[in-house]
């Protein structure tokens, strides 16, 4: 493990031409950070962007907010209404960088996310100067995979990549289409269907059609019977309302019921040992090849021991705790690699090339 100052590099996550992006730890404090190793130019300060906590002489440290996982490991398998969330975020981003005078075309590794926050890292480096638009054009098409063609931005990404509209074209787009709202009731109280017409309306449409008769002229095609079909709020027979228990009678009735509630809520209470498991997938590309997972790091509260062998994968495994998990991917003939999975999550495919 490389030790850099006050910081473990802890893994490699990309190299970027002479940019290498490293996952740290400060030594000090126990805190994640991201390392830019060989980073040139003036660190920028802004909304969207990570925080800058020291410049090296020989590479960037920036903060890693705690929970956030890198955005390259959602490439190709990213729900369509999360990556269009993430899109419009950073085209928000780059958009307002664009216009302090600062076009940039990062890659998919310098992206964290968390939920619906999104960060970018190294903002002010040389190495990502570029068109923006084609930047993200090229992330939307690593984030959807296959699923690129049917994306409802997939008309406006081209274009951006075409250089026909600005970020602003997608900033501009509709979200997803809002529930219609329920039939409002029937001011006298009766249950109306929401295929029955409205009274004025049918009124009005057969002034029309008494017109077109008087007039020798062909009356239009009539249209489709609407049965009402209507509900008394009473009913027809004579309703006998019991009669009101004692005071005396209504408290020990209470105090029964809530005796039985306490013993139903004392049997049918879960066990400690009982626990939800969060069921991830992982799975191999070939089908054909075998990979095996083991376990350096769990979250707080996990009971599975550090060091275990999870599985040989194609396969499934029953997490114990949401949040990170360290892993170790070993594939016979290739150096192992490590990596942070966010449980829960989407299946992890593990490519062997």
């Amino acid at each position: 493990m490389e030790v850099l100052g006050a910081y473990w590099l802890r893994r490699i996550l990309a190299r970027i031409g002479t940019i290498t992006v490293c996952e740290g730890q400060d030594t000090r404090t126990g805190m994640p950070v991201m390392v830019l190793k060989g980073a040139k130019g003036k660190p920028l300060v802004q909304e969207g962007l990570l925080p800058h906590l020291q410049e090296l002489p020989e590479a960037w440290v920036l903060e890693w907010p705690l929970g956030a996982v890198p955005l390259s490991q959602y490439l190709g398998v990213a729900d369509p209404e999360r990556a269009a969330h993430w899109l419009k975020e950073v085209a928000r981003l780059l958009l307002a960088l664009e216009e302090k005078g600062f076009p940039l075309a990062p890659p998919p590794e310098l992206f964290l996310v968390k939920g619906k926050r999104i960060w970018l890292a190294g903002a002010g480096m040389e190495a990502l100067k570029g068109e923006p638009k084609e930047a993200l054009a090229a992330l939307a098409q690593a984030l959807l995979g296959e699923r690129y063609a049917e994306f409802p931005l997939r008309d406006t990404l081209e274009r951006l990549g075409r250089k026909e509209v600005g970020l602003g074209a997608l900033l501009e787009e509709p979200g997803p289409t809002p529930p219609e709202p329920p039939p409002e009731p029937d001011p006298q109280g009766r249950k109306r269907l929401p295929v029955e017409p409205e009274g004025e309306k049918a009124g009005e449409e057969a002034v029309p059609k008494a017109n077109g008769a008087e007039s020798g002229q062909e009356p239009p095609a009539s249209r489709p019977k609407v049965i009402r079909i209507e509900e008394r709020e009473e009913p027809p027979f004579p309703v006998v309302e019991p009669p009101k228990p004692s005071s005396r009678r209504g408290f020990l009735l209470l105090a029964l019921l809530l005796l039985v509630a306490s013993a139903g809520v004392l049997l049918f209470r879960p066990r400690g040992g009982a626990e939800r498991a969060y069921v991830m997938e992982f799975r191999t590309e070939p089908a054909t090849e075998k990979a095996e997972v083991f376990l350096l790091e769990a979250p707080p509260g996990s009971r599975l021991a550090p060091g275990q062998l999870l599985l040989v994968a194609p396969g499934r495994v029953e997490f114990d705790q949401k949040g990170v998990y360290r892993l170790r991917i070993r594939v016979p003939g290739r150096d192992p690699v490590d990596y942070l999975l966010e449980v829960p999550g989407p299946p992890l495919t593990i490519k062997v090339r």
